[in-house]
């Protein structure tokens, strides 16, 4: 089961049921394992977390009481896209069961916490403010959304929406595409902004009215749908084109999505030259372009009151709570993503690799130079978040999880006979249903949380600057 780092890795203790277990949490300090949804035979079994051994579930700390604070839940289940309601589900405490069912009219995109219970984005439009008890404080309408008309299903992913959302205990950001709005306690929008007015202006160096193609650059061509000698416009055209159709944000139910996604990308910054020393502009007599920008929104996040807002092209930006540039790095050149602890705390951003490249793609905030994701788990998509030492790397219901450390290696690689279903954390501890309940001491995994302390390029500037100075614009 444990193919990569052994020493490390201890068995705690290991549970077989049928029917097989396929959920888990943790409660108390038990772990309480689930059947399959829909499963009428048997109900949940807990287990001594310590020990293994079996639990009378009356016997667990007794559960909150609905509406009492932090303490009530709140997980959903999305409908797709334009097909009808999906359903918000309130939960005291750790209890299985909902005491609140809530439906919203269509697919909901976003979940954020907020100071009064939660901020719900939901692709009809609309930010829905709901307290713990489940009540509606108000809703705000994404700019453009009223004015939407469908032109044919497909449109339906395209209505304006909360798509990214972000809270930072007084008000919500929100973000669609390439625009950012701040949404206030009351509901009302405080400020606007769009991510290309963040941008430094951009130069070219040259406007050649083809691109030559290298050898070896047909197939990236091919893949993008456009001739041998296609101009830089049609190349832009071609691009947008074929995301909207492979964008797996776009087409969550499609599992090849994020597969035909970087092909498109690797095409793209093939043709472009954004690929290091294989594209456009790296061979003799060849210009190097870059294109204007047209990011979106990757991921939101807030520290210190700031706001954190990263780019698909790899740029993450620091704003103040009004919306003023504080910071902005280029960390790569795909889209970027967070990954936080189990405190809800950012401690690393990542990136998609070059296409074409090595280059370090993971960048810790107390770190003084990024790495490189292990061979075994190149990409961003599947990374689970920051347990103690580790970040977590899973595909779902796959049936290999794999711990990296901070220098990037591969520390620990579980296989398991079955797909991993559920995974649970606690101090020293790893709990995985696979089929079996496998429990499991790590080295590492205590504590699960630290404090870290930002460091360049991530720390904003030293409040010092006179206030009418521009804001300090950091590059790596």
């Amino acid at each position: 089961m444990v193919t990569v780092g052994e020493e490390r890795c201890s068995e705690r203790f290991l549970r077989v049921r049928r029917p097989m277990f396929d959920r888990l949490y943790l409660q108390g300090e038990a772990v309480v394992a689930l059947p399959r949804a829909g499963t009428k035979t048997v109900g949940p079994v807990a287990f001594e977390l310590a020990s293994g051994r079996e639990l009378d579930l009356g016997t667990l700390p007794a559960e909150a009481t609905p509406g009492s604070g932090d303490r009530v839940r709140l997980e959903y289940l999305s409908s797709p896209v334009g097909r009808g309601p999906s359903e918000l589900r309130l939960f005291a405490g750790s209890s299985p069961e909902p005491w609140r069912t809530l439906a919203l009219p269509n697919a909901i995109s976003a979940v954020a916490e907020a100071p009064f219970g939660w901020y719900v984005g939901c692709r009809d439009g609309f930010l829905y403010a709901l307290d713990r008890s489940g009540a509606l404080r108000w809703r705000w309408q994404t700019p453009g959304a009223a004015a939407f008309r469908l032109a044919g299903p497909g449109e339906a992913y395209f209505r304006p929406c909360p798509y990214r959302l972000a809270s930072n205990g007084r008000s919500a950001l929100v973000g669609w595409l390439g625009s950012l709005w701040s949404v206030g306690p009351d509901g009302v929008s405080e400020w606007g902004l769009r991510l290309q007015d963040l941008s430094p202006p951009h130069v070219t160096e040259g406007r050649p009215r083809l691109v030559r193609l290298r050898s070896g650059q047909d197939a990236a061509a091919a893949a993008l749908g456009v001739p041998a000698h296609a101009t830089l416009e049609e190349i832009k055209r071609a691009y947008r084109r074929a995301v909207k159709k492979a964008h797996p944000d776009l087409h969550p139910e499609d599992t090849s999505a994020a597969a035909r996604f970087r092909r498109l990308q690797e095409a793209y910054e093939a043709l472009s030259g954004q690929g290091g020393a294989t594209g456009n502009g790296a061979g003799a007599g060849v210009l190097r372009f870059s294109f204007p920008s047209a990011a979106t929104v990757s991921f939101l996040a807030a520290v210190d009151r700031d706001w954190l807002v990263g780019d698909d092209n790899g740029t993450l930006f620091r704003l103040s709570s009004e919306g003023k540039l504080v910071a902005r790095v280029r960390l790569g050149s795909g889209a970027l993503f967070c990954l936080r602890d189990t405190s809800g705390q950012v401690v690393a951003f990542c990136s998609y690799p070059l296409a074409f490249s090595s280059q370090p793609n993971l960048w810790f905030v107390d770190a003084d130079a990024p790495v490189s994701l292990p061979d075994q788990y190149p990409w961003p998509d599947y990374l689970r978040g920051s347990y103690g030492s580790y970040l977590f790397s899973h595909r779902p219901r796959g049936r290999d999880l794999g711990l990296i450390d901070e220098s990037g290696q591969l520390a620990v690689q579980l296989r398991c006979p079955r797909a991993i279903t559920s995974i649970a954390v606690a101090e020293g501890a790893l709990v995985l249903a696979a089929g079996a309940l496998i429990c499991l001491e790590i080295d590492g995994l205590s504590p699960l949380t630290r404090t870290r302390s930002w460091g360049a390029p991530f720390a904003p500037a030293a409040p010092t600057r006179p206030q009418s100075q521009e804001p300090t614009l950091l590059s790596y």
